[in-house]
This record gives structure tokens, C-alpha cells and sequence, in this order.
């Protein structure tokens, strides 16, 4: 029996054990992502849980799942279709995974802002992404979570243009369009599972990573990392999902509080990610690591001349320049 099963079978026993036990005089709506506490996310969940209580006078009760513990963003899609988690809070790989033809919103320098960022996922082709992968997975998107920018770092290179890349072991998330973005800026990407990245860090089976500021201190990255180079080359958010069992276990009352509360959070997330850059920015150049301008337009003028070309076969026609028409 592999990893997946034995977590997915622990999931149902999670759920069944729930189920059967004594009868509560108040619903419990289970929350998990794979976030540590520390960050914007853990806080925008709490915040979220608190909301609930207070909007339902106590009837929901909110219990959180942080850093991973039920699994990895597959293995939380699964618990929805299981009806063992209520909703989840995860990366945009989601839409890669099972709608691929989607996979663009994980492309560098898609987005320009995120102002732009939700003009787009809240707009027409958000609801074209989100039909996608009801239709595959039968998931519903509730909230865009505002995530910090993605930057680069390294265990002891200093990088400033794409050719300063040249071969370097770069971990990065198991998904064509990483792999391909990276190899288009000349490094020499290696797909780790993000439980795997601080370990290879360490041993220097890699030499580096990317992820925003949050991911980079609440996971200590700075341990390994020398450098982080200011490239901000994904603008990238969090969803809060929903399976159809939502709509089963909840009254529409209950769902309007649910609903509304996550809202609610999404945008107390949104005001923290800049208050929050700036705390782990000061406190990852405490902890020793610097900080390197590079040049960004040289980065940017790779992945809009060739992304586009090499994922012709896979995206929907024409998503990646509809996506950056969007005003």
C-alpha cells in the first residue's frame, strides 16, 4: 500500500470516527492547508475561525489543520471528495494537476500586479478556470488568498541575469510549467515535493529554490540559503475550496456565514502580505541572508517570448496573452 492510500484511508477513518461520535450541539467545519503557523495563511485561517464563531453565535466551530498535517495540497483534494475536510486553503498547483490547460496562472510575470491578479481569477477566465475543475474534480473556489511574490535563492550564488543560472540544481514544485520556466532562464531544475526541499537544500542535492519570503522564513529555509535574488517572477495566491458535500452538511444560512467569513479572511490575508514582506524581509537579512537586485526585464522578456511556444500543446489558446490583456 503506497503513501497516498494509506493517508487517504486515514482521512475516511478520520471522517467515520467523526461521524459516529457522541452527537455535538454544534456543527464542526474542518479546515486544513499545508501552511505553518506564522505566516499570513495560518493567521487569515484563525481570523476565518474566529469569524465563524462569532457569526453562527458558537453553532460552527472551526478546527484547523495547519502545515500539513492531513497531507499535501493531492492528497486535501482528495479529502474533499471524501467529506473528510470541509474546505482547504491551497496553492494554485491544484489547477495545474487537473486542469493543465489552466497551468499558465503558475507562469512567471503572468501577472503584473495583483490588482491584476484578481481582475483576472474573479473575472471571466477565473470562472472559465473554476468550471474546469468542477467539471474534473468537482471543486468550487470560494476565495483568492493574496500570497507574497515568489523570489529566487540560492545556497551560495549570487544571480543577477539568466545566464548568472547556468546549470545551477534549482528545486522547484512537480509541474511542467516550472520545470520548463526554469530551464528557459538556464538552470537545471529538479522536481522535489515540497516536503523533501529543506533536507535537499541541506545535503546540496540542490543549490536552490523559489517561494515567497513566508515559505522561505516560517520553513527556515534561511539555514541553507545565502542569497535571495528580488526577481518577485510569480505574483501568486492561495484558493480557498470547497467540495459539493458543502452544500449538504450546511444549511443555506450556514453557508452564507461560511461563505462570507472566508471572504472576510481572504482580505485580512491581503492587508497582512505587505506588513508581512516587510517583517520577514527584516527578519531573513537578521538572520544573515542577503538580498540581490537582479534584472528582472531579462528574466521577463525569456518567459513571455518563449512560454508561450513551448506550452502551444498544452494551454487553453492564447490564455497566457488573454490573461496579461486584462486591464
Amino acid at each position: 500500500m503506497n503513501f497516498y492510500n494509506k493517508i487517504i484511508i486515514l482521512l475516511l477513518v478520520t471522517f467515520i470516527v467523526s461521524s459516529c461520535s457522541t452527537k455535538k450541539n454544534y456543527k464542526e467545519f474542518r479546515l486544513a492547508y499545508v501552511m505553518a503557523p506564522g505566516g499570513t495563511s495560518h493567521a487569515a485561517a484563525e481570523q476565518f475561525s474566529k469569524l465563524v464563531s462569532q457569526k453562527s453565535g458558537g453553532k460552527i466551530r472551526v478546527k484547523l489543520y495547519p502545515n500539513g498535517i492531513l497531507g499535501n495540497d493531492r492528497i486535501l483534494v482528495e479529502g474533499l471528495s471524501l467529506r473528510s475536510i470541509d474546505m482547504i486553503i491551497a496553492g494554485p498547483s491544484i489547477i495545474g494537476w487537473n486542469a493543465p490547460e489552466y497551468g499558465v496562472i503558475e507562469a512567471p510575470f503572468v501577472f503584473n500586479s495583483y490588482a491584476h491578479m484578481e481582475k483576472v481569477m474573479y473575472g471571466k477566465i477565473g470562472k472559465e478556470i473554476e468550471s474546469a475543475i468542477y467539471k474534473n474534480r468537482k471543486i468550487h473556489f470560494l476565495a483568492f488568498l493574496h500570497r507574497g511574490p515568489r523570489y529566487l535563492t540560492t545556497t551560495n550564488k549570487i544571480v543577477k541575469t539568466p545566464e548568472d543560472l547556468n546549470g545551477l540544481k534549482l528545486r522547484v514544485p512537480e509541474l511542467p510549467i516550472y520545470i520548463k520556466s526554469w530551464k528557459t532562464f538556464s538552470a537545471n531544475p529538479t522536481p522535489l515535493a515540497y516536503s523533501d526541499m529543506f533536507m535537499a537544500l541541506k545535503q546540496g542535492v540542490v543549490e536552490g529554490q523559489e517561494n515567497p519570503l513566508e515559505v522561505i522564513y516560517t520553513s527556515h529555509l534561511y539555514e541553507t540559503q545565502k542569497y535571495i535574488m528580488k526577481t518577485e517572477h510569480l505574483i501568486s495566491f492561495y484558493i480557498a475550496c470547497i467540495g459539493d458535500y458543502f452544500f449538504k452538511k450546511f444549511d443555506k444560512n450556514e453557508q452564507k456565514i461560511i461563505i462570507d467569513s472566508i471572504k472576510e479572511a481572504a482580505q485580512y490575508q491581503n492587508d497582512l502580505v505587505k506588513e508581512y514582506e516587510e517583517k520577514f524581509t527584516d527578519e531573513l537579512k537578521a538572520a544573515g541572508v542577503k538580498f540581490i537586485d537582479v534584472d528582472r526585464n531579462a528574466f521577463e522578456q525569456l518567459a513571455v517570448q518563449k512560454l508561450p511556444k513551448l506550452f502551444k500543446d498544452v494551454w487553453a489558446p492564447d490564455i497566457y496573452q488573454r490573461i496579461r490583456d486584462v486591464k
